[in-house]
């Protein structure tokens, strides 16, 4: 959604309706997925500790229920897996 006038998100740089610069936005969604698929595989790969920061760092740039799940598992694995 625009965080101007609340528009649904069209895939356009600018807002079909208010016309604001969607760029900055767009930057940093796509920062949070890669972070986010970078959780995924840390996971994949056994590294949970790792998973939980990257997720938290995606989280911070931009929240998703799927990045909410993700770093719950991966802080949940980092606790109970710590050796």
């Amino acid at each position: 959604m625009c965080p101007v006038c609340r528009a649904r998100f069209r895939g356009s740089s600018e807002c079909s309706r208010c016309g604001a610069d969607l760029k900055t936005i767009m930057v940093l969604q796509v920062k949070a997925w890669r972070l986010r698929e970078a959780a995924r595989q840390a996971i994949a790969s056994g590294n949970p500790i790792n998973a939980a920061t990257l997720a938290s760092q995606a989280e911070e740039l931009h929240g998703t229920p799927a990045g909410k799940r993700i770093q719950a598992l991966s802080s949940w694995l980092a606790k109970h897996l710590a050796i």
